[in-house]
């Protein structure tokens, strides 16, 4: 009896230290892991009101330059993240690199500002840039959002 006791606690100890160092890995990962199905356009500024695709569209073509009578901000994911791949891909159909050379055409000819890129693909990094002033508009994946966001479109692959 002892013995299967023996064999037990030690099948229990392997399996508890498995379990320990896949949640260690796993807390270890980057958090550009945050790609997802759907992506939502939010801000902290509750005086903005929801949007169409079309309004959303506009905005991230840089053919906007208020929403509601007020100027904003864009903000963009890493050129290198998936968060922003993806969500080019969904919004548009483009992909980062045709995103980049559209942004850039239309900064060097003066027509829009492109998107404040954040520093790290991390949502805290977004939410603190968008505190920073009230008119900052960004995207994240819907799940990865504030409680306090005001959404203001959400896009998904099927969009």
């Amino acid at each position: 009896m002892d013995l299967l006791k023996q064999i037990h606690c030690r099948q229990f100890s392997e399996v508890w230290s498995t379990l320990l160092i896949l949640a260690a890995l796993c807390m270890s990962l980057p958090s550009h892991a945050l790609a997802a199905d759907q992506y939502a356009i939010f801000t902290l500024n509750n005086s903005f009101e929801k949007m169409s695709i079309l309004k959303a569209r506009k905005l991230y073509r840089g053919k906007s330059k208020s929403l509601n009578g007020q100027r904003f901000e864009l903000s963009d994911w890493p050129a290198d993240s998936i968060e922003r791949e993806q969500f080019y891909r969904y919004l548009l159909g483009k992909n980062t690199a045709q995103m980049n050379a559209h942004w850039a055409a239309l900064s060097f000819s003066g027509k829009a500002r492109p998107p404040k890129e954040i520093a790290q693909s991390e949502i805290q990094s977004l939410i603190e840039w968008m505190e920073e002033k009230p008119n900052r508009i960004g995207y994240a994946p819907i799940e990865a959002l504030p409680s306090n966001a005001n959404v203001l479109f959400i896009i998904s692959e099927d969009n």
